[in-house]
Parts: structure tokens; C-alpha cells; sequence
């Protein structure tokens, strides 16, 4: 079975964004920056997006998502003498005070609260070294490969370093948990707070990210400002569907500049999209085998993002096999999405069978019948 679609107009799985005329590459102040497209991590544009510059409290952009994902939300957080020490941006903690996480992550990711980054990596991780370990180790896993971190919040340290790619390929990842992309898109908040003196009050938090205000697209993410760093800003925006994010590093005209490296993207570039990575696209038949079909599904995302004069010369191609013979493999590749621009193969993404699928023999019969009778046998408690 082979097909082709042709990218025209709004298919059923196949969504093309139309973007207006595009213009000249964008002249960027910044040390160094980049412009990656979130649904397939394509780089659109970029400046020394490789070099190690200090990343100030874009750094918490990890810690959050550290937090996030090891935490529970509503947890109660004990501050510390030592956060409520820490020097620079803050929420004004006081040690003996009790938040839920939630809160200290909105104090975080809004006020961009240093304290708060201690508390938060004191809470997951039992002191922020321990923490540093952590976001290390996950960032490597993420693919972010030229940063080293030593404390939660960015403050300036030796070997406290990160990139314009490795940034926007962390915020990448946090964006697509919906607490974190929740968190970075609100403009202000108000939290429960207990002063020292026991009284009960709400605490209003205003996100220092001002381009929620100044680009109508604009959804997160996270500023940043040292001595060391200069004005930094990782921000991404959302428009007809399309996310991208973009990251500046020391860069005094920070807000002008991330607004035209978002503008640039969006109108020079247009995303062609088949399908999500797992996403089951057939059940193919297997002749032979122990259960009579497979389910096919992508392997990876199928998208692309191309220019937008390329956008009507952009076709997909799937490849299908009819049949798929036994024994099938867990993960085996069965096809392909083929993605052309002017009839050239310019992406392909592997189809794989979801589940393993044995031939179809005597011993593979009876072997089955055995495995199934001993689980109902178990299941009744015979056993």
C-alpha cells in the first residue's frame, strides 16, 4: 500500500501553516542566539549558538522542571535559613516559612526568586549540590550537552555555563509538561503568604518575562540578568498552531530582539505536519502469525518546518507495506513517512510495529495456550 499526499489547503492529518511574506535575516545584538522550531527542534536561525556564556536565571528553567516532575505540586516546603539568605532576585522567604511547592515554583518562574530555587532544590533533591547533580545529569539526557550547572537559580559561579541551543532544547523539553507551560504563560498571580508575624495574606507576583505583554504571541518562557550573563531572555510564542522559541544571551536589547527572531520565524517559515511520535497510523495484517494484525505507529514526529516559498512545492509520502509476514518485532521498522520539497526526500521518519508478534507454530500454540491457563489460574488465586 503506497500513497502520496500532496500538501494543499487543510487535510485530515496534515496541517500546513500558512505564514505572510517573509523578510531579511534578522540582525541580532546578542552574544549569542537561536531560533529552534518547538514540534521539530529544527533551528531556524542562530549565532553562536554553541558558545558557553553565562546563562543567569534562565538556569531555572531546569530547576523547574527538575522540580516539577519529581515533586508534588501541593507538597509543604520548610524555607531554610540558607534560602532564605540567598542573595540577588527573591521572594523575601524567611526561614521557618511554609509553602506549597506550587507556590515556590510560581515564585520561581514569575518573580525569578533565588530563595526560591534554593528552597525548591533543598525540598527535591536535600541541598542544592545534590540538585546541581541532578540537573546535570538531566540535561545531558535531554541532549543538552554544552552546559554545566552549579546551583539552581544561575548565580554567577565557575563552571556555571549553558548555550543559546542547549537552552532552547531544555525549554523545549519543559514545554511540553503543562504544568511548566501553564506556569511561564502567567502574567501575574497571587499567592497565599504568612508573614512572621502569623497574619494571612495574598501575595501578588508579577512575571518579570515582559513579553507576555509586548508580543501577542508570546507564552514563556524565562528572563535572566547577571553581572556576568547580561540581560538574557529564552521566550517562545505560539501562532496558528506553530511554537517556536527563541533564546538571546547577553543581549541589552533583549526584548526587540527576541520579538524579531519570532516575528522572523513565523513569517518565513511554515510547519507541515503528518503526525505525532506513537501515534498509530495502521493495523496491518500477519499472515502466520499468533495474533492476526499489528499496529504500525510513527516512530518519531512527523513534521517538518520549510520555507514558506517551498510550503506548496512540499509533499508527504507514506510507505506501507500490505502484509507484515511473522515473526514481527517489537519496534521493527514496517514503512516510512517520506517528506519531499521540490521532489526531493528532505525527512523521512520510520513506521514501526507497537508489539512483537510471533510465527504462528505448534509449539508457539501450545506454549500460548500454557502461558494464558496458568494466568487465569493465577487470577483465581489457585496459585
Amino acid at each position: 500500500m503506497k500513497f502520496r499526499i500532496v500538501i494543499i489547503g487543510f487535510l485530515t492529518m496534515l496541517t500546513l501553516i500558512i505564514a505572510e511574506p517573509g523578510f531579511a535575516n534578522p540582525i541580532i545584538k546578542a552574544d549569542a542566539a537561536i531560533l529552534m522550531d518547538v514540534k521539530t527542534g529544527q533551528v531556524l536561525w542562530e549565532k553562536k549558538m554553541h558558545k558557553r556564556l553565562a546563562p543567569a536565571s534562565t538556569t531555572k528553567i531546569l530547576t523547574a522542571i527538575i522540580a516539577i516532575e519529581r515533586g508534588q505540586l501541593e507538597a509543604d516546603v520548610t524555607v531554610s535559613p540558607r534560602a532564605a539568605a540567598t542573595r540577588g532576585s527573591s521572594m523575601y522567604l524567611y526561614p521557618g516559612q511554609t509553602l506549597a511547592l506550587r507556590e515556590l515554583l510560581e515564585g520561581l518562574m514569575l518573580r525569578s526568586g533565588n530563595d526560591s530555587a534554593v528552597a525548591i532544590a533543598e525540598h527535591i533533591a536535600g541541598s542544592t549540590e545534590e540538585f546541581a547533580r541532578i540537573m546535570n545529569e538531566k540535561a545531558a539526557a535531554i541532549g543538552a550537552r554544552d552546559s554545566h550547572f552549579i546551583n539552581p537559580n544561575g548565580l554567577s559561579a565557575i563552571g556555571h555555563y549553558s548555550s543559546a541551543h542547549d537552552l532552547a532544547v531544555i525549554a523545549r523539553y519543559a514545554l511540553t509538561n503543562p504544568v511548566f507551560a501553564d506556569i511561564v504563560r502567567t502574567r501575574e498571580t497571587n499567592i497565599d503568604w504568612l508573614d512572621r508575624r502569623g497574619k494571612e495574606q495574598e501575595k501578588a507576583i508579577r512575571n518579570t518575562n515582559k513579553l507576555l505583554w509586548m508580543f501577542a504571541d508570546a507564552d514563556g518562557v524565562k528572563t535572566g540578568t547577571t553581572s556576568e550573563a547580561g540581560p538574557c531572555l529564552v521566550a517562545s510564542a505560539t501562532r496558528d498552531g506553530q511554537k517556536l522559541i527563541s533564546v538571546v544571551l547577553h543581549d541589552h536589547e533583549r526584548w526587540s530582539d527576541s520579538m524579531r527572531l519570532l516575528q522572523y520565524g513565523f513569517q518565513n517559515f511554515d510547519l507541515v505536519e503528518y503526525g505525532l511520535e506513537g501515534q498509530t497510523l495502521a493495523s496491518l495484517p500477519v499472515p502466520n502469525g499468533l495474533f492476526p494484525e499489528v499496529s504500525v505507529i510513527l516512530s518519531g514526529t512527523a513534521a517538518i518546518v520549510v520555507k514558506a516559498e517551498d510550503a506548496a512545492a512540499t509533499t508527504v509520502e507514506v510507505d506501507l507495506p500490505e502484509i507484515i509476514k511473522a515473526p514481527v518485532f517489537q519496534g521493527q521498522k514496517v514503512g516510512e513517512v517520506i517528506f519531499y520539497t521540490h521532489d526531493k526526500a528532505v525527512k523521512i521518519v520510520d513506521i514501526v510495529a507497537d508489539r512483537e508478534v510471533e510465527e504462528r507454530t505448534v509449539s508457539r500454540i501450545i506454549m500460548n495456550q500454557l502461558t494464558q491457563f496458568y494466568r487465569r489460574l493465577s487470577n483465581w488465586g489457585v496459585l
